[in-house]
């Protein structure tokens, strides 16, 4: 922490201002590292209970509800979180997550109830987070200046990979030692930490935006109308969407394609879960500790989105296991360096007035894309999985290279516009 508190303090604030910046920081890194831990839990621990209770498609089912739920909740929580306090929506989204997992813990316990539970949780679960997403982004902007963003983005998103790691790693223990019922029960105890926490370091950021006067709708679509109006903000809300896309088409197919395509078990499976989250945490210790993230150029993050969608398809083409795990240690790696930067780009560039309605268009794209990908292996019936691999992969690269030529482009024109401007506006020169 010394080198991220030599950060927060070199530009000189006020006392206050600088303890205000560590404690909320401290908060992020506890709070991060639960709320991914508990995402790792939950993947585990529902899938399994899901597919135990019932087949493979109600997890499918789960999927494409949850969804449906996030777009839905995500167009109500981005206007709110831009028109209430920070601190309420926070809390409101830990109380339906606490919820969520109580009502799916009852039903572990009393199987009658179970499917009720498994989709009355999914939908609470995806809501809670939904309906407040842009409330800790809207703090983290306003306490911390632009070029301090990025890196500190990054390093917690290595606490993040860490916690999620956590998460998988202690529901699979606990699914294999005690059963489902501990699982879940993991669930509801760390939802109310979280909510907790939520509470703790969220006591003064009680004062609400101004009021705009506008109705829902008006604001909804001034936050769409700004979000779209830049393009450095429009690529990087696209980039996360493509590059989340990579992760969902990758817990669709892989387990079919170990199967059917490496010809292997569970272990490799499980090999291979572990190198890509092994890959992107390295990657992401490697670039936080930089000092230069604020200088990523525009296109940066589009380059890397086309060279992940080039190892995708040499993923796909491979038979051998050791060069298949190979690459997706570097798909992770990729994957999570390239999402790190979009993430950071959007907390810079984008005004803390539109935050909540940024982050909810990004997470309805983001679902969007899921939907797509959950629901095509039933509709694009290809008995090859590593051809959905191959075409996917095409279509990553391609826009990754369309986008990374259109922002060097675009950037370049906008340097030299500034460049221009400048010498015409110096003293003593003609124009």
């Amino acid at each position: 922490m010394g080198s991220t508190d030599h950060a927060l303090s070199k530009d000189g604030p006020t006392a206050g201002l600088a303890a205000r910046r560590r404690h909320f920081l401290l908060g992020c890194i506890a709070f991060s590292f639960l709320t991914m831990c508990l995402i790792g839990v939950g993947l585990v621990g529902v899938s399994w209970v899901a597919a135990n209770h019932g087949t493979i498609a109600l997890v499918g089912q789960l999927f494409f509800i949850s969804g449906v739920t996030n777009i839905v909740v995500s167009a109500i929580g981005g206007v709110l979180v831009d028109r209430r306090s920070r601190r309420s929506m926070v809390l409101r989204g830990q109380v339906v997550r606490l919820l969520g997992t109580t009502i799916l813990f009852a039903g572990v316990l009393y199987p009658a109830w179970l499917t009720f539970a498994l989709f009355a949780s999914t939908i609470l679960n995806t809501a809670g987070p939904a309906s407040g997403g842009g409330a800790m982004a809207g703090v983290f902007q306003k306490l911390f200046p632009p070029e301090q963003r990025m890196r500190i983005n990054m390093r917690l998103g290595v606490v993040g990979q860490v916690g999620f790691v956590a998460g998988t790693g202690i529901s699979g223990v606990a699914l294999h030692l005690w059963g489902a019922e501990l699982c879940v029960g993991l669930m509801v105890v760390i939802a109310g930490v979280l909510l907790i926490l939520g509470d703790y370091f969220t006591r003064d950021m009680t004062e609400a935006p101004p009021p705009t006067g506008n109705s829902f709708s008006a604001d909804w679509r001034e936050g769409l109308r700004y979000a779209l109006t830049d393009w450095r903000l429009a690529g990087a809300i696209l980039g996360v969407a493509l590059l989340v896309s990579v992760a969902q088409m990758t817990n669709t197919l892989v387990p079919g394609f170990v199967r059917d395509t490496l010809h292997a078990g569970s272990d490799v499976y499980g090999l291979l879960e572990a190198v890509w989250s092994a890959g992107g945490g390295s990657a992401l210790a490697a670039a936080a500790f930089l000092r230069q993230q604020s200088s990523y150029r525009g296109w940066v993050e589009f380059a890397m989105l086309a060279v992940l969608g080039l190892v995708m398809v040499a993923f796909a083409l491979s038979r051998s296991v050791s060069v298949a795990v190979a690459l997706y240690a570097i798909m992770g790696a990729l994957f999570a360096l390239s999402r790190a930067v979009c993430s950071g780009r959007i907390l810079t560039l984008a005004d803390p007035a539109y935050i909540g309605r940024v982050l909810a268009l990004t997470s309805m794209l983001t679902s969007g894309t899921g939907m797509v990908i959950y629901i095509m292996p039933t509709f694009v019936l290809i008995a090859d999985i590593a051809l959905y691999y191959q075409a996917w992969g095409i279509a990553i690269l391609v826009t990754g290279l369309g986008l990374a030529g259109a922002s060097w482009h675009m950037e370049r024109n906008t340097t030299a516009a500034s460049a221009a401007g400048a010498a015409r506006s110096r003293p003593g020169r003609p124009v």
